[in-house]
């Protein structure tokens, strides 16, 4: 790798992904993948566990395709601890998760309101 690839890769790139992070765009996908999975962590539902989601996380990450990075369907909500755990396995394995990452679909409880 040559040097001036070498420099675009440490300071462009992630200045890039940064700005990306910081969006409009982007906070506007986040909130609507929160609102489509009721704010819950969609693997803690799947451990029949209720956690609330601080993370919309990529299926398929933004290094790797920036044309999803707005795309809803790529976008799932967890908790930090299932965060953690995607990034902390390999690319195959996130794989494997990621496919099998499901929207949950709920309805309003008419008896809380």
């Amino acid at each position: 790798m040559n040097e001036s690839n070498r420099y675009y890769n440490k300071n462009k790139r992630n200045r890039e992904r940064q700005l990306f992070y910081q969006s409009t765009a982007w906070a506007n996908a986040r909130e609507l993948a929160l609102k489509r999975d009721n704010y819950l962590c969609v693997e803690c539902l799947k451990e029949k566990k209720i956690r609330k989601a601080d993370v919309v996380h990529h299926i398929i990450e933004v290094k790797d395709d920036f044309t999803k990075a707005l795309e809803l369907d790529n976008l799932s909500s967890i908790c930090h601890m299932h965060h953690n755990k995607i990034h902390g396995q390999s690319k195959k394995e996130q794989t494997n998760i990621s496919s099998k990452i499901d929207v949950v679909v709920s309805k309003q409880n008419k008896e809380m309101f």
